[in-house]
């Protein structure tokens, strides 16, 4: 998934002058806004914007804005949506700061990127948060000398902290891309991919592989792409087949695995097609694949890339010479692109915008149409688009989606002396759910449950507790709630002996999402010994044993039985003495463990087989030490 959203130009009130407004969806979904409000404080207008998720609704947030003397770059940092207050990233004024980007890893490294104007010529430069809310002050990521300007700044983090940044610069009429890989603690590394070259799009996955197209004006022009690894570096650029002219706009985006995909618009009569050409974890390029439908031309396309690699590509088009839409299409993990959704049914003009999917395909669209930052959303395949309206924007904006699929979105809002930075997140995930108790095996039949459910944005609602049980000589029943919609974290359950029991939980948020079933958590109350059969064995009352029974002899050759057992794994529970003796443990007539029961210890857990699946069988025991060795059973734990 994309680390950086590139910032958009906004559009004023007076472009937006004809059209249609657009059309609000219903609260048909279960997903709900967190508005973060003003974050940036009054001032001059921003002249740039920039925001990058990192953590569960965790996000920073950058932008540039003139102050008395020159420009300062500025950073805020969302904790569980929680807006810091904004801080200096640049202590003093600088010249013309602008076209800054906000890059953050899963790690929490979180640095800035932007372009500044020193001794007449445009210069990359990057920060690093220290935290705290203080910066590394101005690390220079562009040559020098010999560039005047700098435009199309695209830039990512890995997992390493590693900033990678690909930008297009001019100098004495020649235009260049170029890019930059800065470790922490070590000097920037530059590229150049030579003359001729612009619009470069980057993207970086936590392992560090990097995937960046751009436009090369050579032969009539491509689209070109090229992949960098920590280890190996840039491959060769190759470039991206189509027959005809292309658009020198392209986006690039990247899965956690290495996979990728480059949208862009290969022209034909009635105008660009939204065409992606998928990459694969080696470099090698597969074919173009047509989006966007026959007979309408695209104006501003766009691309997401999930950290599985699911894929959403979106397009703005001018249908029926009446209606502006956004439209757009999903591809699943490895499958071929979906029927054409239509995303906004009618916006007031061609709208720039930021594609966001996540790996479950939810869908969320930003743009600021009328002047407002829009966030369309579609989390339920079986419901419409829905829409949530985030706070006046009429200036740039951004937005970005966390691992877990909420979305955060900033804009400017250009009011002389009185603007701002607006802020907000779209709460989609719901509650994230982990059973925490109790362990694999219980002492009792009744035991407490307990579990601990989170959510970052809306707070957790409410809870359910699932189990599913099987007895030691039969499958698994159906799945029942023990605890519906309750807000507690733990409550006594009442097993059976020789059971197993597997626990899920499940939250939802005060957004009313429902999080993910959490991983199952199973845990195995032991049968008691009286349930083994066997001739001339003692079965006493014992302090501190299983149950407070054990089954003793001191006779050699003597035998307990249990047919009829299915488990994936088999424990003996034993008593161990001075004097103890030694039994021989079978599995279908098989010795799978011979265990000696010397030592000390009331109630000793031995580990005697694991199967890796479940099997179904008969257990036997038998003494194999000499006559007046005391052994004692204390139970069989047969796990699922």
């Amino acid at each position: 998934m994309r680390t950086i959203r590139k910032q958009l130009l906004g559009l004023t009130t007076a472009a937006l002058a004809v059209g249609t407004l657009a059309v609000a969806g219903g609260p048909a979904q279960a997903v709900g806004g967190v508005d973060g409000g003003n974050i940036s404080n009054f001032g001059d207008v921003p002249t740039s914007v920039d925001v990058a998720a990192f953590g569960s609704g965790d996000a920073i947030a950058a932008w540039t804005k003139p102050v008395v003397g020159g420009t300062k770059v500025y950073a805020a940092v969302a904790t569980n949506g929680v807006w810091s207050a904004p801080k200096q990233v640049t202590a003093a004024p600088v010249t013309e700061a602008h076209d800054v980007h906000a890059v953050a890893n899963g790690n929490g490294d979180l640095a800035v990127v932007w372009n500044q104007t020193t001794g007449g010529e445009q210069k990359v430069r990057g920060a690093r948060y220290l935290g705290n809310g203080d910066w590394d002050g101005s690390t220079l990521l562009s040559p020098a000398v010999d560039i005047e300007t700098v435009e199309s700044i695209d830039a990512g983090i890995d997992a390493a902290g590693r900033v990678h940044v690909a930008y297009q610069s001019e100098d004495g009429g020649v235009t260049n891309v170029r890019a930059t890989a800065w470790a922490k603690g070590a000097a920037p590394v530059l590229d150049d991919f030579g003359a001729h070259k612009y619009a470069p799009s980057l993207d970086v996955n936590p392992a560090g592989q990097v995937l960046m197209s751009y436009f090369a004006s050579a032969n009539g022009g491509d689209v070109m792409v090229t992949r960098r690894t920590a280890s190996a570096g840039w491959l060769g650029p190759q470039p991206l087949v189509w027959n005809g002219a292309v658009s020198q706009d392209s986006v690039a985006e990247l899965a956690d695995d290495g996979r990728g995909a480059v949208v862009f618009g290969g022209v034909q009569n009635d105008g660009p097609r939204a065409v992606v050409a998928r990459v694969d974890a080696l470099g090698a390029v597969g074919n173009t694949e047509l989006v966007s439908p026959f007979g309408a031309g695209t104006i501003h396309r766009d691309l997401s890339v999930s950290p599985n690699g699911t894929m959403q590509v979106t397009w703005a088009a001018f249908e029926n010479d009446t209606t502006y839409v956004i439209r757009g299409a999903v591809a699943k993990p490895g499958q071929g692109f979906g029927a054409t959704m239509l995303i906004d049914p009618g916006t007031v003009t061609n709208q720039m915008h930021r594609s966001l999917v996540s790996d479950g395909a939810d869908q969320v669209v930003v743009h600021n149409d009328a002047d407002q930052l829009t966030l369309r959303h579609h989390t339920n395949p079986v419901l419409p688009w829905s829409q949530y309206v985030a706070g006046a924007t009429n200036g740039a904006f951004a937005a970005d989606m966390d691992r877990d699929g909420n979305a955060v979105a900033v804009g400017i809002q250009e009011n002389g002396f009185s603007s701002y930075v607006e802020a907000d997140f779209l709460d989609i995930a719901g509650p994230a759910a982990t059973v925490t108790g109790p362990g694999a095996q219980v002492g009792s039949p009744a035991f407490p449950v307990s579990w601990s459910v989170t959510d970052s944005l809306s707070g957790v609602k409410s809870v359910d507790v699932m189990v599913r049980s099987a007895a030691w000589n039969a499958g698994f029943g159906p799945q029942q709630v023990i605890a519906n919609n309750v807000t507690t974290s733990a409550q006594p359950f009442a097993g059976t002996f020789g059971s197993t029991h597997c626990f899920q939980a499940q939250g939802a948020d005060k957004a009313n999402n429902l999080g993910l079933r959490s991983a199952e958590r199973c845990t195995t109350v032991p049968l008691d010994d009286t349930s083994l059969a066997g001739k001339k064995w003692k079965r006493i009352a014992k302090v501190g044993a299983f149950n407070s029974t054990a089954t003793v002899t001191k006779q050699k050759g003597r035998k307990l039985v249990l047919p009829g057992v299915q488990a994936r794994h088999l424990d003996l529970i034993v008593g161990k003495a001075k004097l103890g003796g030694k039994v021989k443990v079978y599995w279908n007539g098989k010795v799978v463990r011979t265990i000696s029961l010397k030592g000390k210890g009331s109630q000793v857990t031995v580990p005697v087989a694991d199967f890796g699946g479940v099997q179904t069988g008969t257990l036997k025991i038998k003494v194999t030490s000499k006559d007046g060795r005391k052994v004692t059973i204390d139970g069989v734990v047969a796990a699922k």
